[in-house]
């Protein structure tokens, strides 16, 4: 992927280079009202909603010069996808296909991918037309909750996920759900630990954590809750439960073993 200013505007052109951005992007797909024309109410409408990008189909040159322009005007990043399809399977990005998965799912589907070195988050609503935020009525769509928590997730943690590299896996020490995955990483001076849920059902499990990774006190990057895992002379080990469709993220400062 690669990144382009232009005239002030970000835009993320996919499949541009091999790879992924250092720092995550977390876009909603835009296609236009009537499809293929973008339209600055509905460009607000996504911005005052809590998004900071658009993920927008590539077909036309006329129309990715249009739309960035009034992306720009509200301060919106434009992520450019070929094809103009949510294809689930480019490298360095996943799109999150809400006709498939449930609004309880997207945490644990985004948080899975940005552990697996994702980097370009696509939540598409799969409306031909329109911002895809609203139902008829008027009222807020149920995905737009958890998804607006996500990307502002992203967004305040950028430099930290950016900066993330694997460390050694967990043991698992109990039963390991096929739904269940935890993956540990570390930073220059952070580690950070993520365990996904994508099933429907709640899962328990105890994990051992290398020796050297502290065990008290975690930090919740998602509500800023904590915790203290278990002090093992082999090293931490973490007990806990998840909900199905959850993710867990938590972060501890590295501290010095001279």
């Amino acid at each position: 992927m690669r990144a382009f200013p232009i005239a002030g505007l970000l835009i993320f052109v996919l499949g541009a280079t091999p790879g992924f951005a250092a720092e995550p992007v977390v876009a909603v797909w835009y296609r236009g009202t009537p499809a293929g024309t973008p339209r600055l109410d509905d460009l607000a409408a996504i911005k005052a909603a809590g998004f900071g990008a658009i993920t927008w189909p590539s077909g036309d040159v006329g129309t990715i010069a249009a739309v960035s322009r009034l992306a720009e005007t509200v301060g919106l990043a434009v992520v450019i996808q070929p094809d103009g399809r949510a294809v689930p399977s480019l490298e360095g990005r996943i799109n999150i296909d809400l006709t498939r998965i449930r609004p309880a799912e997207i945490s644990a589907t985004a948080w899975r991918a940005i552990a697996r070195g994702v980097r370009t988050v696509s939540i598409d609503p799969g409306r031909a037309e329109g911002n895809g935020l609203d139902r008829p009525d008027g009222r807020r769509r149920d995905w737009v909750a958890p998804a607006v928590a996500i990307a502002r997730q992203m967004a305040a943690n950028a430099e930290l996920l950016g900066q993330l590299r694997h460390a050694a896996s967990p043991a698992f020490l109990s039963s390991r759900p096929s739904s269940l995955d935890v993956e540990l990483f570390e930073g220059p001076r952070a580690w950070v630990i993520i365990a996904t849920n994508t099933s429907r059902a709640r899962a328990r499990a105890e994990v051992a954590l290398p020796r050297g990774v502290p065990y008290a006190i975690w930090v919740s990057l998602l509500d800023a809750s904590t915790i203290a895992m278990l002090d093992r002379p082999a090293g931490a080990r973490w007990a806990f439960e998840i909900d199905g469709g959850a993710a867990a993220v938590y972060v501890i400062d590295k501290v010095s073993t001279a």
